[in-house]
């Protein structure tokens, strides 16, 4: 088919639409037995920026704890210039809620450099990962210069606090 691209699922070459074996790497082009997940997490290494995203933004709707480290190495890289990109990385994994990825969710919302889009959703993420690392990057980006950066910090503390306090109500607990 004419206009259709076709990548290595391994390597991101661009190869033929009969091609079984890629000519760069010599991967199998076809692996029916490859996990859906494991596509998605190689598809955050596409080549096209819309298949990237596409990509961070099933991961994170899936929970998958596997897409975290992928999903770090975006938000390290900014995005590789692409807003789009790391806000849906950055929300992503706040989506999986794995405590790994605080440090860099508060090193992306401190990042008066990033867009605004990626670093009040790096608020929202650390807001919903919860904990005390996240809860201080939280407490500092009141803070912040940008008008929406300040109040997506406000409102994930807010809504932390809230969720707190219905655990200790579920739970019994009557210390403050």
């Amino acid at each position: 088919m004419e206009g259709i691209a076709y990548y290595c699922p391994h390597c991101w070459a661009e190869v033929s639409a009969e091609a079984r074996v890629c000519p760069a790497c010599g991967a199998a082009i076809e692996d029916a037995q490859a996990d859906i997940v494991d596509k998605y997490l190689a598809a955050l290494r596409h080549p096209q920026a819309e298949t990237r995203l596409r990509a961070a933004w099933i991961l994170g709707r899936m929970r998958e704890t596997r897409a975290v480290p992928g999903l770090q190495e975006i938000a390290i890289a900014r995005g590789q210039g692409d807003p789009y990109l790391l806000s849906t990385a950055a929300e992503s994994l706040g989506l999986i809620g794995d405590n790994q990825a605080v440090s860099v969710l508060a090193a992306l919302l401190a990042d008066d450099d990033a867009s605004f889009m990626a670093r009040v959703q790096a608020a929202h993420a650390l807001g919903r990962i919860g904990g005390d690392e996240a809860m201080a990057a939280l407490t500092k980006a009141v803070m912040d210069s940008h008008d929406r950066v300040r109040n997506a910090a406000l409102t994930a503390l807010h809504r932390a606090k809230r969720a707190a306090q219905l655990e200790k109500m579920e739970t019994g607990d009557d210390s403050t």
